[in-house]
């Protein structure tokens, strides 16, 4: 199980709805450091939980969280991670977070450390200039691209023409291929017995 939304920023308190940097991938995650540490614990207890009842996997995660220097999350938190680790999944408290814990610790089973890897390709993948339209062709005013806002894209003028041109054509060839199906049906009742 894996989640960015409800994390907590454990110096503020706050809870954050998604990860600065995937917002801005030019942003850093003020709690990226605990995240990783976060993961670190759970990477730990994960690999030595086999056999090990939900309540001492709990314990063994209250523990390692302590020993990592990281304030423990909420209680139904914890028990969500420890049922994970009781399966032998370790919860991926963050991607960024558990691909660095990875980094510094191998995650608990081959194949989260395939998945993991995975991604860290893909983080080094960069993509050609040029493959995204620039702001001014998005239809929205400067003032509106610079802020991020969140008003919804719509297409030019002639183009949404152009779209409901092609609308009205498909309909109509719809309709025409439905007709001529109808009108070779033999009607109910019309067939012949012997």
């Amino acid at each position: 199980m894996s989640t960015d939304a409800g994390s907590l920023n454990q110096a503020s308190g706050e809870r954050l709805d998604m990860d600065p940097a995937q917002l801005d991938p030019g942003a850093t995650d003020p709690a990226a450091d605990e995240k990783v540490r976060l993961q670190l614990a759970i990477f730990e207890v994960t690999r030595d939980a086999d056999g090990k009842g939900l309540g001492e996997i709990r314990d063994m995660l209250l523990a390692a969280f302590a020993r990592h220097a990281v304030q423990p999350p909420p209680g139904t938190w914890v028990e969500s991670v420890a049922s994970s680790a009781f399966y032998g999944e370790p919860y991926i408290v963050d991607l960024s977070a558990a691909v660095a814990a990875d980094a510094i610790v191998p995650a608990p089973n081959g194949e989260v450390r395939e998945r993991l890897a995975s991604h860290r390709q893909l983080q080094q993948e960069k993509l050609p200039a040029g493959i995204f339209p620039a702001p001014a062709d998005w239809n929205l005013p400067g003032s509106e691209a610079s802020r991020g806002s969140t008003r919804i894209l719509s297409l030019a003028r002639w183009e949404g023409g152009t779209v409901l041109a092609v609308a009205a054509v498909v309909t109509a060839v719809v309709v025409a291929v439905l007709a001529v199906r109808i009108s070779r049906r033999p009607a109910a009742g019309s067939g012949s017995y012997s």
